[in-house]
């Protein structure tokens, strides 16, 4: 009666085996298919299913931008990591688990598609591939976090807590919470759903940031867009009416006072000033970039900052010649000659760096708010910033 009732009875790896043998009429092994006859306990069929989604594959070209490049191997490391977990947890999973992983696997691949695709210029302005990317993956680590082993996310926590810090106050509550974490006694599945909301709310405060970066840079290239659009339609207007723009001095011996070297207005005067202005303003911004440090976003803010200079430049030097030549400095320099013309327009085209400070000012500021791991020893290495 006993080895009657045994030879019915299913074996753990999922058939009844006998000595080391598959009865007869016995179905073979089934590892991801077997159901479950035990209530609240998963089907390991669910382990096979996340096992048996696409992985992310390496690209078959080389990316367009570094940020695309580094997002591309977490992308990897994350998929790697859901693997790993679902094959540790294996029959654990229950089923809102499973489709917790499941949707992580979407997310990888929708990231992964979009750093795998060719950049446009609406996407480089609104950011929208750099946002949709980094949400899926902040999405997939929070999840991460979620199921992992309570041993993992207290392994964790110093990293955490460092991110927290770079962007949280504080005396933020969040953050206080995650430190407590740290200081008491072991983190357990509780505290795990607990750390991942902490999780959630850094993540979106340091994606508020690089909006606020984003936002930023487009400001400085409208800027620039519009002060160049003034520059080349002053220079048309010298262009076809140079009598309009007074750089040349009345000088009855006909002297060169023109900045083309001549007695009389010429087309090319304007255009030779605002180019004038553009070198001396490319050169003290050169200078300013000592002052500033890099960004680990793919927005390029201190290269905005920078390109304002140039047409500021070349607008101050025509404005400051056309001042010079109305007698505001006084009637000696009014009546300056083609060499002493071309000093001044290096001068005043320098100048532009009195108007633009404040901007080289904010760009410091929004660059110090975006977090970032070395930005403490970054401040310390450039005090005049």
């Amino acid at each position: 009666m006993t080895e009657s009732v045994d030879e019915h009875r299913p074996a753990q790896n999922g058939a009844g085996r006998r000595n080391g043998k598959v009865p007869a009429g016995a179905e073979p092994p089934n590892t991801g298919r077997a159901a479950s006859s035990r209530p609240g306990e998963v089907n390991p069929a669910g382990v096979a299913e996340i096992l048996d989604l696409p992985p992310v594959l390496p690209p078959e070209r080389r990316l367009d931008c570094a940020w695309r490049e580094n997002a591309h191997s977490r992308i990897a490391d994350l998929d790697v990591d859901i693997d790993c977990l679902a094959v540790q947890r294996g029959t654990e999973l229950s089923a809102p688990e499973k489709r917790r992983l499941v949707a992580a696997k979407g997310r990888l691949q929708a990231a992964d598609a979009i750093v795998k695709s060719r950049p446009g210029p609406f996407s480089a302005w609104t950011g929208v591939d750099v946002a949709r990317t980094w949400a899926n993956m902040h999405a997939v680590e929070v999840t991460l976090i979620r199921l992992s082993d309570p041993a993992v996310v207290a392994a964790k926590l110093p990293d955490i807590i460092a991110d927290a810090s770079l962007v949280l106050k504080p005396n933020d509550a969040r953050l206080q919470n995650l430190r407590q974490y740290e200081k008491q006694p072991p983190v357990n599945c509780d505290d795990c759903a607990a750390i991942a909301q902490d999780v959630t709310a850094v993540y979106a405060a340091c994606a508020d940031e690089h909006v606020k970066a984003r936002g930023f840079r487009n400001l400085l290239f409208g800027v620039a867009f519009v002060l160049t659009l003034f520059a080349i339609g002053f220079g048309i207007l010298g262009w076809l009416a140079p009598q309009w723009v007074g750089l040349c001095a009345q000088s009855p011996q006909k002297l060169a006072t023109c900045p083309s070297g001549g007695s009389v207005p010429t087309s090319a005067d304007v255009f030779l000033i605002e180019l004038i202005g553009l070198f001396s303003a490319s050169l003290v911004g050169s200078v300013a970039v000592r002052r500033m440090r890099g960004t680990p976003t793919p927005y390029a803010v201190p290269m905005a900052s920078l390109l304002v200079k140039l047409p500021t430049g070349a607008l101050t030097a025509v404005g400051g010649l056309l001042l010079l030549r109305a007698g505001v400095l006084g009637p000696d320099l009014a009546a300056s000659g083609t060499a002493q013309l071309v000093a001044y327009a290096l001068v005043f085209g320098a100048s532009q760096q009195a108007f633009t400070r404040l901007i080289d000012i904010q760009t410091q500021n929004v660059l110090d708010n975006i977090p970032t791991r070395n930005r403490g020893a970054t401040k310390d290495s450039h005090p005049s910033g």
